[in-house]
Parts: structure tokens; C-alpha cells; sequence
């Protein structure tokens, strides 16, 4: 029996929702199927249950064994597989509904087409709620109009692929490998048709790649310039528009997390993002351009050292969060060939090595623009949102500032200003005094600044954060780096003064809370007496609950004990 449509469901650590997937293909109504599972390397009871699917239904089911390689690679090993005329993928958490693959297929037969789609029902599951998302306004669909109006473009599950396709199209080893092939493959096929159903059901639960936020999120930026630069040509403006509707709710509701790695990619596509054509009838969209203009600074981490290594715990989670970052490294190799002033290289003849790395520091974000780290620091992947700011400095308490994480835009004024304040005879330079104090005296003679605890922002773009948000961690959700610890799991070391500065804040918004609150909520109107009833009223109302406890069942078995306190109140009894 020919193979008409092959169902490829790739299978890693999800022995809870496994068999309901399965079940769902081969529930399928269309008789010519294949099943392929490929076990990429699950470390639960997947392989078992692929395994005895594979014994139950030998004529259905295929298993594959592989080692971890990741989605894309597991669909890979099951296109390979496959010797159906027609390919669909299930996701191994997900189901579809029984008839998709037979109306698909017909569909497909009916007007020969390389592509067939559907629509997608989303369960929310912590929300117990679902959502329908149509791929397209009308069932007659053109090319060019869904590359540029549909929904679910990048999905690889509500789209039913003639194998042929697949012949030179494979997914990346990457993160969002259905953003990075999937559009692109779309615009080369000849004929597409639509199905307006929802045969697909997506369950979306938090902890998934869809609900969470890792360093290796910048595989979307990738997967996006892959669609744009492997795109067929023909259809380059619909790409364009598309790309820039998913990079717009990627940036704004998403995952503005990262906003600066996307205002990147805007930058490298410029030209073809501001000559769009449907960008210019299109002006909610076209609010994407606007980002153009917004500074933001290099995505360049720098960490001085001298007479010193980085310790490998901060270069890991420098790999880990940030892992497409240049890492600048100042040491004394900088301080031989560089220009600085007799100052520092005197510091350095005298061991004054905190002194000299802060300079290089200063020099090195002069020159490359970034953020700057001491090897203490113990960044978060939250970092990214300091790249939107032009000038940024962290509070070490109410008073004092912190120089364990800072940034600026490269040759920015305020840089260069404190650089050549290392040239002139100051106690800051004849004592070899810390930046913090140097930037301390800075910032309040040249720009007002007040030390007084509070977030504040000078001449426009210079950010002084709370100690919540570089020095200390809460546990607010606002933290981008601390000061690495040997604290036990689930503790932070914070000092007394910011514990007593928080307590403060803590109080202080409470009080503003319940101004604000009783503001918008008057106080109740005292209102009018209830009128008192009168004798007779009152007496009706007596009988009334008397009566009807009388005739219950409490009050007729409580009969006898009634009766036996009577006896006690006519006659007690004498003492003995």
C-alpha cells in the first residue's frame, strides 16, 4: 500500500503527554499513513513507549533512536525516513484532530498543491482557556498575500509539505529552526491551499522555549535573518513585511527582554525595512522603524583584570547568558601599548592594581562602548535591558555608588571626562582613590545629581539605578548584576544599609498605595436608620420561627430530654 501523508513526531522528555500524541496520528482516518518516532536521546520512558507503539502497530509505526540533538535534527532524521507523497510534523506535547491528515491531503490532491494549511486551536493550559487562530482571513488564498497576511508562517505543525520540498530544505541545529526555514520555504513553493479548521491543538504551558527566556534566545535573531536572506526573491517585499509584523510583537509584548538584539537586526535590513511598501500604507506596523533611532549600546562586555585571571564561574555565565557578546579583556598588555597618563603607570609600578583596572576599564568603554564588569560581578541575563540606556551607574547604598557594573555608548562625553580626569593633580590620582568616589564628586558638581537613595535621571541620559538593580538582588525581578557570593542556595547577601533603604521604600509605597486608593474611593455615605418594627410585628415574627422549629426533626427527637429537665425544675432534690 502506497504511503500517502507521513506523520513525524519528534520525542524528547515528554512521557506525560506522549501517548496522547500518538494516539491523536494514529486516530487519523486517512488508512495510508506512517507514524515515524524519533527518540532524540529522552532521558524518561519515551524510548520504551516509541518502542512498544512500534511492536502494537509494526505495518504503522517507525521508531528511530538517536542521540540529543536538538528538534530541528530530529525532524531531520524522520524526513529522511519518510516515504510518504505528503509530510506532517507533531510536536509530541500536542494533538490533531482525527480527520487532518485525510482533508488535508484531498485538498492537496484537488488542486495539486506543494503546501496545505490549517488553522491552530491554542490551549492555555495554567489558564484553562483556548484560543482559534485562523492562518488567513479567507479560505481562497494567494501566495503573496499569506507570506505577507497570514498567521502561523513560521509554524511547522498546521502545514501539510509535499515531500519533495524537503529534498534540498533541512532545519538548523538552532533554537527556533521553524522561524529560520519554514517562511523562507513557503515563499518557494508553486501552489497552496488553505483549510479554515483548526486541526491542529497546540498546548502551551509555561516552562516551555515559548514561555521562557534563556541566553541562547538570540538564535531568533538568526533565525530571522535566515528568512530574510534565504527568501525567495520574488517575494522579498512580503518577506520584509512579515518579518517586520513578528519582529514588532517580538519586541514590544513578546520579548523586549531583547529589544537591542532586535533594533540590531533592523539596522542590518534598513534599507529594505524603510522601503517597504507595505510598511508605508501599513502605520501600525510601521511603528517598528521608529526603533531605528533609539541609541543603544554595543553588545560588548568588558572585563579588566590585572595580575589576575577571570574567574571561569563569571566567563561561563558570561557564555551562557550572553553568548553572542564580544568580551573585551583589559590587562597589562593594553597598559604597554596604550596612551595613558603617568599616573596609572605609576600605580601599576606601585601595585595599585584596582586603580589601574578602572582606568582600563574607563579607556576600554571609551573606545568600544558596552558595559563594564569587575571579575566580582555576577551578571543576569536581564544585563540586556541596561543596552537601551546611553549612560548607566548603579547605587551601592543611599549614598554611595557602585562600580562593579556600568555602561555608555562608545566615545561618549561623559567617558571621556572622567578619563581625563586621571590626568590632572587631584587627590583622587595622588591617593589612587576608587572610581566610585572620582564618579561620586562627578556627577553631583557637573550634573546636580542628589544622593539620596532614589532612581534618578541627568541631562536626559543618565540613568543612576537603585541598588536593586546592580549591586544587590531582592528578588524583585529587577536585579542585572550582583556581587558573586558564596551565599547558600536560596539566600543573598545584602549589607545593612540597603536592607534599611528598602524597608524605607517598601513603606513609602505602602503609604502612597492607600492615598492613592482612598482617593479614587470615597468614604461610604452614613445612611438612614432602618425603622424599628413594632410589638405586634415582632411577636408574629417569634411564632413564625418557632413554629417552624417545632415541626422539625431536631425538636421532635429532643422530646424526651424536654421532658425530663421539667421533672428536675418541679422537684429538685435535696443534698444528701
Amino acid at each position: 500500500m502506497e504511503t500517502k501523508v507521513s506523520l513525524i513526531i519528534p520525542v524528547y522528555g515528554v512521557e506525560t503527554y506522549l501517548e496522547r500524541a500518538v494516539d491523536s496520528a494514529l486516530a487519523q482516518t486517512l488508512a495510508e499513513k506512517e507514524v515515524i518516532l524519533v527518540d532524540d536521546g529522552s532521558p524518561d520512558r519515551c524510548p520504551e513507549i516509541c518502542d512498544r507503539y512500534a511492536r502494537d502497530y509494526p505495518e504503522t509505526v517507525q521508531v528511530i533512536h538517536q542521540e540529543n540533538q536538538g528538534l530541528g535534527m530530529a525532524r531531520n532524521a524522520g524526513v529522511a525516513l519518510a516515504k510518504g507523497e505528503y509530510l506532517l510534523f507533531l510536536d509530541s506535547d500536542d494533538t490533531i484532530e482525527p480527520d487532518m491528515a485525510e482533508t488535508l491531503y484531498n485538498r492537496a490532491k484537488e488542486g495539486d498543491c506543494d503546501l496545505v494549511l490549517c488553522d491552530v486551536r491554542i490551549w492555555y493550559v495554567d489558564e484553562e482557556r483556548e484560543v482559534v487562530v485562523p492562518s488567513y482571513p479567507r479560505e481562497e488564498i494567494d501566495l503573496a498575500g499569506y507570506i505577507a497576511h497570514g498567521n502561523n508562517i513560521t509554524y511547522s505543525v498546521n502545514k501539510l509539505f509535499r515531500r519533495s520540498l524537503w529534498e534540498e530544505n533541512r532545519y538548523e541545529p538552532m533554537l527556533f529552526e521553524d522561524i529560520a526555514l519554514i517562511p523562507a520555504l513557503v515563499t518557494r513553493v508553486s501552489t497552496i491551499a488553505y483549510v479554515p479548521r483548526a486541526f491542529y491543538n497546540y498546548y502551551r504551558r509555561t516552562g516551555t522555549l515559548s514561555t521562557t527566556q534563556t541566553g541562547n534566545m538570540v538564535d531568533l535573531i538568526k533565525a530571522f535573518r535566515n528568512f530574510l536572506t534565504t527568501c525567495n526573491p520574488a517575494y522579498k517585499e512580503e518577506a520584509v513585511y512579515a518579518c517586520a509584523r513578528q519582529l514588532l510583537w517580538n519586541m514590544t509584548q513578546s520579548r523586549p527582554l531583547f529589544l537591542p538584539d532586535f533594533i540590531g537586526l533592523l539596522r542590518e535590513f534598513e534599507g529594505d525595512f524603510r522601503l517597504n511598501p507595505y510598511l508605508k500604507k501599513d502605520r501600525d506596523t510601521a511603528r517598528v522603524l521608529d526603533y531605528l533611532d533609539r541609541p543603544v549600546l554595543p553588545d560588548t562586555l568588558i572585563v579588566a583584570h590585572c595580575r589576575r585571571e577571570m574567574p571561569q564561574k563569571l566567563r561561563e555565565t558570561l557564555g551562557e547568558h550572553f553568548p553572542l557578546a564580544r568580551v573585551v579583556e583589559p590587562g597589562e598588555a593594553w597598559l604597554a601599548r596604550k596612551e595613558v597618563p603617568d599616573q596609572v603607570r605609576e600605580a601599576a609600578a606601585q601595585g595599585q592594581w584596582a586603580y589601574v583596572e578602572e582606568y582600563l576599564s574607563l579607556l576600554a568603554l571609551w573606545e568600544e562602548g558596552g558595559i563594564v564588569l569587575t571579575p566580582e560581578a555576577c551578571p543576569s541575563l536581564l544585563l540586556k535591558r541596561r543596552r537601551m540606556e546611553p549612560v548607566f551607574f548603579g547605587l551601592e547604598n543611599k549614598e554611595e555608588l557602585t562600580t562593579q557594573c556600568f555602561g555608555a555608548l562608545s566615545r561618549h562625553y561623559v567617558i571621556r571626562a572622567l578619563l581625563d580626569s586621571y590626568g590632572e593633580d587631584h587627590i583622587y590620582n595622588r591617593g589612587y582613590l576608587p572610581l566610585r568616589e572620582r564618579l561620586r564628586d562627578f556627577l553631583i558638581t557637573r550634573f546636580g545629581w542628589k544622593p539620596n537613595g532614589r532612581r534618578q535621571v541627568l541631562a536626559g541620559e543618565i540613568t543612576v539605578h537603585l541598588p536593586d538593580v546592580l549591586a544587590y538582588d531582592l528578588h524583585d525581578g529587577e536585579n542585572c548584576c550582583k556581587r558573586a557570593s558564596q551565599a547558600p542556595p536560596g539566600f543573598e547577601l545584602v549589607s545593612g544599609p540597603v536592607l534599611e533603604l528598602w524597608s524605607q521604600r517598601i513603606l513609602e509605597n505602602w503609604n502612597l498605595y492607600k492615598s492613592l486608593r482612598d482617593q479614587k474611593k470615597p468614604a461610604p455615605q452614613k445612611g438612614r436608620d432602618a425603622p424599628k418594627p413594632s410589638p405586634q410585628a415582632l411577636e408574629q415574627a417569634r411564632r413564625e420561627v418557632a413554629q417552624v422549629y417545632e415541626n422539625s426533626t431536631s425538636w421532635k427527637v429532643t422530646a424526651p430530654l424536654r421532658a425530663v429537665a421539667r421533672l428536675w425544675k418541679r422537684e429538685p432534690r435535696s443534698p444528701a
